[in-house]
């Protein structure tokens, strides 16, 4: 069996074919750029997806289902038609800023989600954008999480996850696995698809796509997932450890009984894993400051170490015990690996190639019969 897995990061779009034993056979990646255009900062939806179906139709191979898994913090408003009523707003933007004082965000200690700058919080996005489109706003007939953006435009049918809607979105309790009250209030809650889980076959590839690309018509779509939690499906039956999924964002996650104290003002928050557990979870943007560091001058194995330090202070403030799995590029450093280890006291384990796209191809078990968590 092989699965397409459309992964939308921040920074690059990639479309990966992955193998039964989890090798990637087969990649096409596209950087995912931002307009900087009128009405705001979007990303390129049309573009992505023209990659998309162009890289879906240069598959090697045939491949036995499609799973979208893609970055948080991004909604998707659709008519009925399935049309987006306003591009699909960059998280980065610091519009939603400007409702900081009008707008009503749920407590913490309900949802989990701190208050984050920009766009971050899903819910200040919409807002936002309810209140200055609000012609635009109001043909809404979906809120849809971007995986389940993209698996609408396959399928045609719309769905929720919690992964993405649990990701300090503002708009879920993960206790209670309901939508907020702020969601409610705003009227949002209605907009909101019905939820599937993440390995479920939301539907078969539409027939003009099948044409399209040249694969079978009854292709099956799955629902799709957040990508650190695509990274944290292996571990779910491993607890107690702790899990580092690196990228642009280093997001430290602790699977374990303990229940820290977490600092709303630290970047700290409640994750809701695929099978519906709240995950404690801390997180800065180690990749992009990385970056950042490397541009200015700084040594590799200087920056590398920098961000293991700051990695270990996330694990102890989360309380995270048991071995440590780092997934992604970080894992590929041994300065940031053997620092993480001393500065932890616990064996450190990595993954090669991407954690996002294997995490992600675990939910084809689903194909066969087999639960993928």
């Amino acid at each position: 069996m092989s699965t397409a897995v459309i992964d939308i990061g921040k920074t690059n779009a990639k479309v990966v074919l992955i193998g039964s034993d989890g090798d990637e056979l087969w990649e096409r990646r596209l950087p995912n750029t931002v307009v900087e255009a009128p009405p705001y900062p979007h990303f390129d939806s049309d573009r992505l997806w023209a990659f998309v179906l162009d890289a879906l139709a240069d598959l090697p191979e045939q491949t036995d289902c499609i799973v979208p898994v893609t970055h948080g913090a991004c909604a998707a408003l659709v008519d009925a038609d399935g049309d987006l009523v306003l591009p699909v707003l960059d998280y980065e933007h610091a519009g939603p800023d400007q409702a900081t004082s009008s707008y009503a965000a749920p407590p913490f200690a309900q949802t989990g989600s701190p208050p984050l700058p920009g766009g971050l919080n899903v819910g200040r996005q919409l807002y936002w954008l309810e209140t200055n489109w609000p012609e635009a706003f109001g043909r809404t007939a979906h809120i849809l999480m971007w995986p389940q953006w993209w698996s609408f435009r396959l399928t045609g049918i719309a769905a929720s996850e919690v992964t993405s809607l649990g990701c300090h979105t503002d708009l879920w309790v993960p206790a209670d696995g309901v939508p907020s009250l702020l969601a409610d209030a705003r009227g949002w809650s209605p907009l909101l698809p019905p939820l599937r889980r993440a390995d479920a076959v939301l539907g078969p590839l539409k027939a003009e796509l099948a044409l399209a690309t040249g694969l079978p018509e009854d292709l099956p779509v799955l629902t799709g997932i957040h990508d650190s939690n695509a990274s944290l499906l292996p571990y779910l039956q491993m607890a107690p450890c702790g899990v580092l999924s690196t990228g642009t964002w280093i997001i430290a996650m602790s699977l374990n009984d303990a229940a820290p104290a977490l600092d709303p003002e630290d970047d700290m928050l409640l994750n809701v894993a695929a099978n519906g557990r709240p995950v404690p979870t801390a997180r800065f943007m180690g990749g992009r400051e990385r970056d950042e560091a490397l541009a200015r001058g700084t040594p590799l194995d200087v920056a590398d170490r920098g961000a293991a330090e700051r990695a270990a202070e996330r694990l102890a403030a989360l309380a995270a015990s048991g071995p440590v799995y780092v997934e992604g590029p970080f894992a590929q450093s041994a300065v940031f690996m053997e620092t993480l280890a001393a500065r932890t006291g616990r064996p450190v384990h990595g993954r090669e190639g991407s954690g996002t796209t294997a995490g992600a191809s675990l939910l084809a078990r689903a194909i066969s019969g087999k639960a993928a968590f």
